[in-house]
């Protein structure tokens, strides 16, 4: 961290460090409330880890709930989320603010910024069938948007995901589940009309909203500009920036605060195997989010929480694709379909495959006492036969198209576990015994078909959705791997969104949202869009607060 040094090569009231969602959040809010803004994104590209994302918030109690005729209130929220953080969570006063002001955020935000969202039905909490739970509602998606009709040469400039079709989730689980979109045209036809007039959906839609709502209220976004260092004045406030532009090393000073909400640390090696403790995991985010603003305030004496955890998700990989430089991995999926398990390096399963994306991973960091091993370490297998390759999508294989060469195949059990290199005999008794389990439709060793969250867009979970055996040669594998949406730990905030410090207090001029910030959650994951809620509602708190602070006497 600096001291004030030299003349200010910029000034501004508020200076928001990141691009996402909780970012232009924060910036937009600050940005109405009066103040003059500008935003500091690493990448040539706008959005961060929401641009890729499904766009998805999860706010409880919402206007939109009535579009799909579900009522909610915060009390039965609060008793669904505190069954599932037990306590465990780094400050129940966010929580309760969480819920209790999660809508009026996004009223707010309908009100004053181009943001529209609509209520998708197809979204369940994960947990739906605990109390509290609700199977449709809580969790709403932005509308399309014509970017390039209202934003111009920055629509090009906006992060979107690098293989999701220009569908909305809502579409999308629709397709899945119906075989055709509701309106009744065709997928091709769609998303070939949103792409000649540059319509924005998901992530990429939720993203161009916000900026827009910056850009008509005058905040200056400067791309391929990272935060370096907080500089604070001789009484300890954060007072500004120094930054990388493409023309050098620049100080920006901040009039009134500055907001570090430039997401996680996943793509930092270093600070993944010093808080995750683990050898290596697949992000699932642009690769730009190196804990740049997490080592920041750490350096200025913030105080952090669940430094340990992540927004988890099982990745796969097309080895043919890379995305900016860098592998793309996929979010994981099938596994929790009939037809389908997943083993070890042991040839054996070790859990039930249809957990939540949340909760999965966390069984691939077990540790044995006994062997002194860690059995379940990625990459593991899932495993699967012709039969459900005809029938599901599988990472990005479609049904009754022929695998790729690259997906490792055999005409037998054995055979297929030379390939992979798991024991050949381990892998046939694993089978064996699942085959067995599966045509009497129960699983006495992990208990498939018996976890909401295995058919969540289905209801619930049942046999024939998530239970069967694997007989029908050539059979597949497809390595999983520890994968992550983004980490989740960082800086403690109060329900302003002001950085806490470690010795007690907050850090004046300092605030903080997204994945930059501790979940508020723990280590858990209620449901689709609760990375994007939270960080999107405290966003809003820190640029309000952020907008109304007084001006650091340094610049007075």
């Amino acid at each position: 961290m600096l001291r004030k040094i030299g003349k200010w090569d910029r000034i501004a009231d508020v200076v928001v460090v990141g691009s996402g969602g909780a970012a232009l959040t924060a910036a937009v809010t600050a940005a109405a409330g009066g103040a003059q803004v500008t935003v500091l994104e690493k990448s040539d590209k706008i959005g961060g880890t929401t641009g890729v994302s499904g766009g998805v918030l999860w706010i409880p109690a919402n206007h939109h709930m009535k579009e799909v005729e579900v009522e909610d209130s915060p009390e039965e929220a609060l008793r669904y989320i505190r069954r599932l953080t037990m306590g465990r969570e780094p400050d129940p006063a966010l929580i309760d603010d969480f819920v209790a002001t999660g809508a009026d955020t996004v009223q707010w935000l309908e009100d004053h910024t181009p943001v529209k969202m609509f209520a998708t039905k197809w979204f369940a909490d994960y947990y739906a069938d605990l109390p509290g739970g609700k199977r449709e509602g809580r969790s709403i998606e932005p509308c399309v948007f014509e970017a390039r009709t209202n934003l111009g040469d920055w629509a090009a400039r906006v992060r979107t995901s690098p293989y999701e079709p220009l569908l909305t989730m809502e579409e999308k689980f629709s397709l899945g589940l119906s075989g055709a979109l509701r309106e009744g045209r065709s997928v091709e036809e769609v998303c070939a009309e949103r792409a000649r007039s540059g319509a924005a959906v998901i992530g990429g839609a939720f993203i161009s909203m916000l900026l827009k709502g910056c850009l008509v209220r005058g905040a200056t976004v400067l791309t391929k500009t990272p935060g370096r260092e907080l500089v604070a004045d001789d009484e300890g406030r954060i007072i500004g920036v120094r930054a990388e532009s493409p023309d050098g090393s620049i100080l920006i000073g901040a009039r009134r605060g500055v907001v570090l909400a430039a997401g996680g640390y996943e793509w930092n090696p270093e600070l993944v195997k010093a808080f995750l403790a683990v050898p290596a995991i697949a992000p699932l985010s642009p690769p730009f989010n190196e804990g740049d603003a997490l080592i920041m305030a750490l350096e200025a004496g913030a105080a952090v929480a669940n430094m340990n955890s992540a927004w988890w998700f099982p990745a796969m990989r097309d080895p043919t694709m890379t995305y900016e430089g860098k592998p793309l991995y996929h979010l994981g999926a099938g596994r929790n379909v009939a037809g389908t398990i997943v083993v070890n390096k042991h040839g054996r399963r070790f859990a039930n495959e249809g957990t939540t994306y949340q909760d999965y991973p966390k069984s691939l960091m077990a540790y044995d006492p006994v062997t002194v091993d860690y059995p379940n370490e990625s990459p593991v297998w899932m495993i699967f036969d012709q039969h459900t390759k005809d029938t599901q999508i599988l990472l990005n294989m479609m049904p009754g198209l022929p695998a790729p060469e690259w997906v490792v195949r055999a005409d037998s059990i054995r055979a297929l576990a030379e390939r992979i290199g798991v024991p050949p005999d381990a892998l046939a008794q694993t089978l064996e015994r699942f085959n067995v389990n599966a045509a009497k439709g129960v699983d006495p060793d992990f208990h498939r078909a018996t976890v909401y969250w295995e058919n969540f867009l289905g209801g619930g979970p049942s046999v024939a959705a998530n239970l069967a055996p694997i007989t029908t040669p050539p059979f597949y594998a497809l390595p999983i791997y520890l994968g992550t949406l983004g980490t989740n730990g960082g800086l403690r905030i109060d329900i302003n969104g002001r950085v806490r410090s470690l010795r007690g207090g907050i850090i004046e001029g300092l605030y903080a949202a997204g994945n930059t910030t501790a979940n508020i959650f723990g280590s858990m994951y209620p449901a689709g869009g609760a990375t994007i809620g939270p960080a999107v509602v405290f966003g809003h708190h820190a640029g309000r607060h952020a907008a109304s602070n007084k001006v650091a006497k340094s610049f007075e």
